[in-house]
């Protein structure tokens, strides 16, 4: 289906969305407009390429369906005198908003029951999980509502080495997020993924990140979970191509508050395969579900209250020749009022500790939590001077 809608000769017609992270689960009421999967063709696209921009236009008729050429170019002319009518001005540095409620599902005390349960099934005599992820959702109610658009340039100041998406179906939340993690891109036979684990927080100077960053790598818990989700991408890769290579097998990803394990892969795929066989292969890995697969996402569903919805699934487009999937995490959920959704997680292996995981949620949710606490300007200055170069 695909081939016939994403021509390789139209490379520029593109589908955009995001999939549930469960897509077999039962969706909450906040994700229902967005279903199991939310996919739209842009009728104006923008793209900003490296010597150009290009202004794209994409029409769409079937004139069995009494949808002519002439009706669709209307639409298209009352959206772009839509769009050239109404400009977009937006602050991209600040929101200009303050928390005044916040609460966390799970509580701490329910987090750190389900972290022991988790352990106990990692070490026990079955080994029924070698490592699970456990997510966090975070209310936080503002005194004012949210622009998306908004939203999307504030993070593009915060991390300009990842994925920065907005999807809002009509008249529904907008799922905004900040990804440094790829899930693949693939060009014609060519694929490359990336397998990202470990987290530190970045440090406050030159000398004190250096020594963080050293922490990091020669961590044996963190070298074990990182080993973890690297290993099984390279299985899952195997499945689907030949020549398979992971290059560097272990370096820094230094982010502007936190820095991670990475590893980069690149592969030649056997054939085009559909992209939907590519995500069913490569989502979901170890390092947003678990491993063993099953067993890690029946734990979650067991043990997760809440929905996770798109979170920490594939965010992305599809096109003819070539395609490019983030894994949806560092991402949030804003509401029709003055309420926001903040997604964060972490991997639990052997040797964990619950509450030092539950920081490092704190740390992977900061992003947003600074935005959507307005501070004065020259305070969040400081803090990116502080914040240090991205490898």
């Amino acid at each position: 289906l695909l081939r016939v809608f994403l021509p390789r000769d139209c490379p520029l017609i593109r589908a955009y969305g995001a999939i549930r992270f469960d897509a077999t689960s039962d969706y909450s009421v906040e994700w229902e407009e967005f279903g199991s999967f939310y996919f739209i063709v842009p009728q104006v696209e923008y793209n900003e390429l490296e010597e150009s921009s290009v202004l794209a236009t994409t029409i769409a008729w079937d004139d069995s369906l009494s949808w002519t050429w002439q009706n669709a170019v209307k639409e298209l002319q009352s959206t772009l005198q839509k769009i050239s009518s109404s400009p977009i001005k937006v602050n991209n540095s600040t929101l200009q908003t303050t928390i005044v409620k916040l609460n966390h599902v799970p509580t701490k005390a329910s987090w750190d029951l389900a972290v022991t349960k988790a352990l106990q099934m990692i070490k026990g005599k079955q080994r029924e999980l070698v490592k699970v992820v456990l997510a966090r959702c975070s209310r936080y109610i503002t005194d004012t509502c949210i622009d998306p658009v908004e939203l999307l340039a504030c993070l593009k100041v915060e991390g300009q080495n990842a994925y920065q998406f907005c999807i809002q179906p009509p008249d529904a939340p907008a799922f905004v997020g900040n990804s440094p993690e790829q899930l693949f891109h693939r060009k014609y036979l060519n694929i490359s993924s990336e397998a990202l684990a470990g987290t530190r927080a970045r440090g406050k100077t030159r000398a004190d990140d250096f020594q963080i960053g050293q922490d990091l790598l020669l961590s044996s818990k963190e070298d074990n979970e990182f080993t973890i989700v690297r290993d099984s991408i390279e299985k899952k890769l195997e499945m689907i191509c030949d020549d398979v290579v992971v290059h560097p097998s272990k370096a820094l990803r230094k982010l502007p508050r936190v820095q991670h394990l990475s590893a980069q892969l690149a592969a030649r795929m056997r054939n085009e395969d559909d992209e939907f066989d590519i995500l069913n292969t490569l989502h979901p890995s170890p390092a947003v579900c678990g491993l063993p697969t099953e067993e890690a996402r029946q734990f979650i569903q067991d043990y997760e209250i809440f929905d996770r919805g798109m979170y920490a699934g594939p965010v992305g487009w599809f096109g003819g020749a070539e395609s490019e999937f983030a894994v949806g995490i560092r991402s949030a959920l804003l509401g029709k009022g003055h309420s926001t959704l903040v997604y964060a997680g972490a991997g639990i292996v052997e040797g964990t500790n619950p509450s030092f995981e539950w920081d490092e949620l704190d740390l992977k949710a900061s992003q947003f939590a600074k935005l959507l606490q307005y501070q004065e300007q020259h305070i969040c200055l400081q803090e990116a001077e502080n914040m240090g170069t991205v490898i």
